[in-house]
């Protein structure tokens, strides 16, 4: 999740220098755009064309742009969620990077069989179905924490992913 860790904080940098790319994001035919790519995103990972780190990183990122650029004009200015959520995003996906999928190799048996284990518990919430949810809650603003909270489960469930993917490759 390396290019979904440098968007959240491109994304923060933008908005907390009010940069004048910034009202180009809100344009229709972007997040219109970022939502598609989203979609192809999740339909190439599905699909089992795309490898989990490249399909997980490009739809975590094109959901961001999408995020923003749809939502942004729908809350008042000065909305203190994009500004929090990002940087959220982003140490979350650090997080999940750095503690987990980057010391999966290094696992010792018992805390992979653990993985193994929530990985047959968690086997009804595939990232894929998450990834549909994520869609889904991108179309609710309304519901101002579906999206984040949405998007924390796919992360959560794709670092998951990863590391039983590393796992059974050692």
């Amino acid at each position: 999740m390396p290019v979904f860790i440098a968007s959240s904080l491109i994304l923060t940098t933008l908005i907390e220098t009010q940069n004048p790319v910034l009202p180009l994001l809100n344009l229709d035919a972007v997040w219109m755009s970022a939502a598609a790519i989203a979609a192809l995103f999740l339909l190439g990972g599905c699909l089992k064309r795309l490898s989990g780190a490249i399909w997980h990183d490009g739809f975590a990122c094109a959901c961001l742009w999408a995020w923003y650029g749809y939502w942004k004009p729908l809350f008042s200015e000065g909305s203190p969620q994009f500004s929090v959520f990002p940087v959220y995003f982003a140490l979350l996906a650090a997080w999940m990077l750095f503690g987990f999928i980057n010391r999966s190799p290094r696992f010792d048996w018992e805390s992979q069989e653990t993985f193994r284990y929530f990985e047959t518990y968690l086997s009804r919430a595939t990232p894929c179905t998450l990834a549909a949810l994520v869609l889904v809650c991108l179309a609710l603003p309304e519901h101002y924490l579906s999206f984040p909270l949405a998007m924390t489960f796919f992360v959560i469930r794709s670092a998951f992913q990863r590391c039983i993917e590393i796992i059974d490759r050692l």
